[in-house]
């Protein structure tokens, strides 16, 4: 599932057939039209994970991680480690989002990841994750990485590939990128 390009979904009013990608991310839209494009993404076979934190309407707590669980979420992104770990015990599919603005935020996220077992990360700004990625796998060598953020030419993703397993990208023009 978090393996080569990643859809990354900004406007609800995006369609499925669209979307070449397996994996698709929302990054937005409301509780009220969340069951409808859920279901119609999942029927076309794309595995989704949800921002949990920026979906209006939606609480990022247990309750809101069970509602995305009976709607039939693959998973949550979330930047709360707490909010991470309640999805993870219940079986989706959890990516921690870590902002690696700076060596001081990157050497304190690292600890942070490896003393909390965490097993999949989205590196943000994703362009960095060269730099950012050999560091983690050398403290936590099996974590699954996404680089999301400021990859926006094909040329990036055939040199950030080496380093991570997905790309999450906006760019409809990347979709369709042979991993």
């Amino acid at each position: 599932m978090l393996k080569g390009i990643i859809a990354a979904l900004w406007e609800s009013s995006v369609k499925p057939e669209e979307v070449e990608t397996e994996t698709v991310f929302f990054l937005n839209g409301n509780i009220n039209e969340l069951p409808k494009r859920l279901k119609l993404f999942k029927n076309q076979n794309k595995k989704v994970l949800v921002d949990i934190d920026f979906i209006s309407g939606l609480r990022s707590d247990r309750a809101g991680i069970h509602f995305l669980k009976d709607l039939g979420a693959n998973g949550i992104i979330t930047a709360k480690l707490k909010i991470r770990n309640i999805a993870h015990s219940i079986g989706l599919t959890s990516i921690l989002r870590f902002f690696a603005l700076d060596s001081r935020a990157v050497d304190r996220g690292i600890e942070q990841i490896e003393s909390n077992k965490i097993n999949i990360v989205e590196i943000l700004p994703g362009i960095i994750s060269k730099k950012v990625a050999p560091k983690l796998r050398y403290f936590i060598p099996d974590i699954k990485i996404v680089a999301a953020g400021l990859v926006d030419k094909a040329e990036e993703i055939k040199e950030l590939k080496e380093y991570v397993n997905a790309i999450s990208t906006s760019r409809r023009d990347l979709w369709n990128y042979k991993w």
